[in-house]
């Protein structure tokens, strides 16, 4: 079988992107429903909170003094909005299950037509979807050691956080601080990536089991740094979407209704380029995982 460079798994991006934009469109529905109800419910509670101080209004508008006074003023409705959004993220994690087993299924099995497609999307994500939550679990020693990374990084720079004067100072003490928790979370990640491939890919006579599958990933994934370079380039492309998007939004300040439904448009047109970019690295993902060799399937003893 063909040894794919990195050439290969970035050009698989776009080709699937404009083959299933439809699929790629309907995940996107999804995240900008879960949005929409968590935006509409913290809105509901800071409304009631601050719509009769005229305090808010420059707080919003940047004032910084102001943003802390109306802070205090209402801890309690923050923290109902911290648990809206943590509320709102919980439900978005357990809905990505089974949108990325539909995926990789629709981008393993390449359907034709919509209703294919379709039926696809969602029988993948159905039979992947108990398999995706003990992946998690399989993961978490992965998440608390980035943790502790992050703990430990954050320790050594705490004095140069602490005493920046400028800016650049600051930034690159936090650089420092959270560089190495991110490094071993990508790799974390990526070796979860591939191991969401591999499960998605192996039919029933030649599934090794979760945890099987997990340590064959992770020996895959760092056997093939191309893997982690070609997954890196997807969150490189990522942030910039996002920095472009921040820098744009800078000193732009938007008013009234019109100008709510216009930052709500371009934020939602950041969220799809986003989607697209996370779906351009699965299907690169795909096209590696299927140069892997089959488990061989689990021997079951007999009495």
């Amino acid at each position: 079988m063909k040894r794919l460079g990195l050439r290969d798994l970035i050009a698989a991006g776009p080709r699937a992107v404009g083959r299933y934009t439809g699929t790629l469109l309907a995940v996107f529905v999804v995240q900008m429903v879960v949005a929409i109800a968590v935006m509409l419910a913290v809105a509901t509670v800071l409304s009631q909170a601050f719509a009769h101080l005229p305090l808010w209004d420059d707080a919003v508008d940047g004032d910084t003094l102001a943003l802390a006074w109306c802070l205090r003023f209402a801890r309690a409705h923050m923290l109902a909005c911290g648990g809206i959004a943590l509320g709102g993220l919980l439900l978005w994690g357990l809905a990505s299950w089974f949108l990325v087993g539909g995926l990789i299924g629709v981008l393993a099995q390449k359907p034709e037509g919509r209703g294919d497609t379709a039926r696809c999307f969602g029988a993948s994500g159905a039979t992947t979807y108990l398999k995706y939550a003990r992946l998690a679990l399989c993961a978490l020693p992965g998440w608390m050691l980035a943790f502790f990374v992050w703990a430990f990084s954050m320790n050594l720079v705490a004095s140069r956080i602490e005493y920046a004067l400028t800016i650049p100072d600051l930034l690159f003490a936090l650089v420092l601080g959270t560089g190495p928790a991110l490094l071993v979370l990508h790799l974390v990640e990526t070796i979860s990536d591939y191991a969401r491939v591999e499960l998605t890919l192996r039919d029933a006579t030649h599934d090794p089991g979760v945890i099987r599958t997990y340590l064959r990933a992770i020996v895959f994934v760092l056997r093939r740094p191309v893997a982690l370079v070609h997954a890196a380039l997807g969150w490189i492309a990522f942030a910039l979407v996002t920095l472009v998007y921040a820098y744009i939004a800078q000193g732009h300040p938007m008013y009234g209704a019109e100008g709510a439904v216009t930052l709500f448009v371009i934020r939602q047109g950041v969220c799809l380029a986003r989607t697209a970019l996370r779906m351009g690295v699965l299907a690169g993902q795909v096209e590696l995982g299927r140069t892997r060799a089959l488990a061989p399937p689990k021997t079951e003893i007999k009495k």
